[in-house]
């Protein structure tokens, strides 16, 4: 009988420990994202960032059809998976916007974050440049 337990306590232990291990690479092709830029008439440069995950076929919305947990070990597991893919998508949009910003150069001296959302299916990051906005600036990102 101990011989068993001690065989199965390292399985048990590592059930119970374990995290869901979310890929970035999962959310590869699924982002649609945007960048709005809102120039104001005293040179104030403002944007929102969106991005929302996507079926690579149909481009509707992203949703996880996940069968009702029946215990309360399921629920913990589904709570899990879900806390683990919000965080990787929340870093999946900081990291869309700090690269859209580097290659369009919008905010060339950095931003300050107005507000941030997050859902399951979309985020959002509203911000405001430190840098005013230059005749290029004006020219180049109107208000789109």
């Amino acid at each position: 009988m101990r011989a068993l337990f001690l065989l199965l306590l390292p399985l048990l232990l590592c059930s119970c420990s374990s995290k869901p291990s979310i890929d970035p690479a999962d959310f590869a092709g699924a982002i649609k994202d945007s960048f709005q830029t809102d120039i104001k008439a005293d040179g104030l440069k403002l944007f929102t960032y969106t991005a929302r995950l996507i079926t690579p076929d149909s481009g509707g919305s992203y949703r996880i059809s996940v069968q009702a947990p029946r215990t309360a070990k399921e629920m913990r597991q589904q709570l899990a998976i879900r806390e683990a893919r919000q965080a990787v998508f929340e870093q999946q949009l900081q990291l869309g916007l700090d690269n859209t910003l580097k290659m369009n150069q919008y905010c060339r001296e950095g931003f300050y974050e107005l507000s941030r959302l997050l859902q399951s299916d979309r985020g959002e990051i509203r911000g405001e440049c430190r840098d005013g906005a230059s005749e290029m600036d004006r020219s180049r990102f109107g208000n789109k």
